[in-house]
């Protein structure tokens, strides 16, 4: 998939969380906040992109402005360069 209009091609990137011990007993159904943030690397952008990305770079993005695109059995994820915060 190309992206055009701005867009940015991304992979996100899972990150696994490390079960820890505690002393504190919690209820079963409790649920650790979710960030509303994400960690995603750069596939390809359009041409008419402002920022200068390179391939493998990773960046951050709110979770909520990522645009989920399922084409066969392939999921590809874009965003809008205006919504990368920032580059890690």
């Amino acid at each position: 998939m190309e992206p055009f209009n701005r867009h940015v091609l991304i992979e996100l990137i899972e990150k696994e969380e490390e079960q820890k011990e505690s002393l504190v007993v919690l209820p079963t159904d409790y649920k650790k906040p979710e960030s509303p943030y994400l960690v995603g690397e750069v596939l390809d952008w359009a041409e008419d992109c402002k920022i200068q990305f390179s391939v493998k770079d990773e960046v951050v993005f709110e979770k909520r402005m990522l645009q989920k695109i399922e084409l066969g059995d392939k999921m590809y994820y874009l965003i809008l360069e205006n919504y990368i915060y920032g580059r890690i």
